[in-house]
């Protein structure tokens, strides 16, 4: 169970908890690309947060974008040098529009943290602008800790896990890429197919946000949302988008729901939806892709 907060709730931790980090998740893609995240923070933050660059933890031995390191002592190392103890209370929050704290939590989760000790701003840094106004600029000033990560399977799915999954279905599939890209249109990557995993169903991830103030809806709303989609919330689910970014949103809001079982497909379309994944594949049958659109 992780924790959605506002901007009042983050003021009072930062004076009364001792043994808590405040990581400002911001990273931008696709029509944001130009913009620098880690700029940004330098340029302006919430007092005494530090920048969790989400790429630190990507492994560089894949081409697949955003996929993450599972090697425990290594990530141990990362989380040490950016100041964390398993101990801590951790909130995050983001300037970004893909809500990419949500990514960052998740990728706590599976490094081991306590969920209970995680946090999300709600809002993001406009939120904590609009409550107080008070940031202030320049680098983060990082006091090394000491972390040991524990990698929690139980919270990512492979391709592999994913093929048999479609093959015997025992795991709702969902998917938070706009409803364009899910039906099977034009993919803003190169070298990919469009539509959707079988089975999957859409659910958009800015549909849990209210459009006005783009704080997150009412659970009981999101809940009447995800039933309003036949999805049932008594089985197993794995979130699924683009590249894994944004589909950490909507297991947050499984967090949030007290929903028993669910997890991220790292891989997500970036991998399931490749035209040629490695050397070697023959059979693009084992990645079958279902679309919407009228021949």
């Amino acid at each position: 169970m992780s924790w959605l907060i506002n901007a009042e709730q983050l003021d009072k931790f930062r004076k009364s908890q001792k043994s808590l980090i405040i990581f400002d998740a911001s990273l931008h893609l696709g029509d944001e690309n130009h913009r620098n995240a880690q700029q940004e923070f330098t340029e302006k933050h919430i007092p005494d947060a530090k920048f969790f660059d989400i790429e630190l933890f990507s492994d560089p031995n894949t081409d697949l974008p955003h996929m993450l390191i599972q090697d425990e002592k290594l990530i141990s190392e990362k989380l040490s040098a950016l100041g964390v103890r398993n101990d801590y209370k951790i909130i995050f929050y983001d300037n970004s529009t893909l809500r990419t704290s949500c990514r960052a939590l998740w990728m706590m989760k599976m490094f081991g943290h306590n969920p209970f000790q995680l946090y999300i701003l709600d809002g993001g840094l406009n939120a904590w602008i609009q409550y107080n106004n008070k940031t202030e600029s320049g680098a983060p000033n990082y006091s090394p800790k000491q972390y040991t990560a524990t990698f929690q399977s139980q919270f990512i799915r492979t391709l592999s896990q994913m093929k048999e999954n479609v093959k015997h279905p025992k795991e709702q599939v969902v998917d938070v890429r706009h409803s364009i890209r899910f039906i099977g249109g034009k993919e803003p990557r190169p070298g990919l197919r469009a539509g959707h995993i079988p089975g999957s169903f859409c659910f958009p991830f800015f549909t849990m946000f209210d459009r006005d103030t783009q704080l997150w809806k009412p659970l009981d709303k999101i809940r009447r949302q995800l039933k309003g989609i036949s999805l049932d919330l008594n089985y197993p689910i794995i979130s699924t988008c683009g590249s894994a970014i944004t589909a950490p949103i909507l297991d947050f809001a499984l967090d949030l729901l007290e929903h028993k079982n669910h997890s991220v497909y790292d891989g997500s379309w970036t991998e399931w939806g490749a035209e040629k994944l490695y050397s070697g594949e023959i059979d693009l049958s084992e990645r079958p892709v279902e679309t919407c659109l009228e021949n």
